[in-house]
C-alpha cells in the first residue's frame, strides 16, 4: 500500500513539472537545471536541519503531514522501525537519503518554477510552486521531525 501512496503523489506533483517541460520544448534548458539540482547535493545534510527539537516541526505540521506518507498514520507498517542500534543508524541513513532526493527535486521544481515565470508561464508556475511544497517541501520538514526525534532517542539512551 505505501508503495502506491509515492507513485499517487509523484504522479500528481510531477505532472506540473513534465507538461512544462514537454511543452516548452526547452529539453536542453531541462538537462541544464537537472544538472544544477544534483549539485545542491553537495550542501552537508547538517546545514539543512532547521531545527533539533521536534515541536518545531509538529508546530510546522509535521505530525499532520505524516497521515498522508508512505508508512505514515492511516498506512502503517506494522514492523517497528527502530528495535536496536543498528536499527537507529538504518533509519537515520533512510531519513537522509529521502531528504537529500527530496531536497534535489525541491531545487529543481524552484529553478522549473523560474524558468516558466521568466517565460511569462503564471498559472504552470503556480502550480510547480504548489506541487513543490505538497511533494518536496512537507516531505522534508517530516524527514527533519524524525531526524530530531532520532537525536532525542540517541541523547536520551546516553
Amino acid at each position: 500500500m505505501g508503495q502506491l501512496v509515492n507513485f499517487f503523489w509523484t504522479i500528481l506533483c510531477f505532472a506540473p513539472v513534465v507538461y512544462y517541460w514537454l511543452k516548452a520544448d526547452a529539453l536542453t534548458m531541462c538537462w541544464y537545471l537537472i544538472a544544477v539540482s544534483f549539485l545542491s547535493l553537495l550542501i552537508p545534510s547538517g546545514w539543512l536541519q532547521l531545527s533539533q527539537n521536534p515541536k518545531f516541526y509538529v508546530k510546522a505540521g509535521a505530525r499532520f503531514i505524516r497521515k498522508f506518507v508512505q508508512n505514515g498514520d492511516w498506512f502503517k507498517n506494522d514492523t517497528p522501525v527502530i528495535s536496536n542500534r543498528f536499527g537507529a543508524m538504518q533509519y537515520k541513513a533512510t531519513i537522509i537519503m529521502y531528504e537529500r532526493f527530496h531536497f534535489l527535486c525541491l531545487v529543481f521544481f524552484i529553478l522549473t518554477s523560474i524558468y516558466a515565470l521568466i517565460h511569462q508561464q503564471y498559472v504552470i508556475a503556480l502550480l510547480v510552486f504548489l506541487a513543490n511544497m505538497i511533494y518536496n517541501v512537507c516531505p522534508i520538514i517530516l524527514q527533519q521531525y524524525n531526524f530530531s526525534r532520532l537525536l532525542n532517542i540517541g541523547k536520551r539512551m546516553l
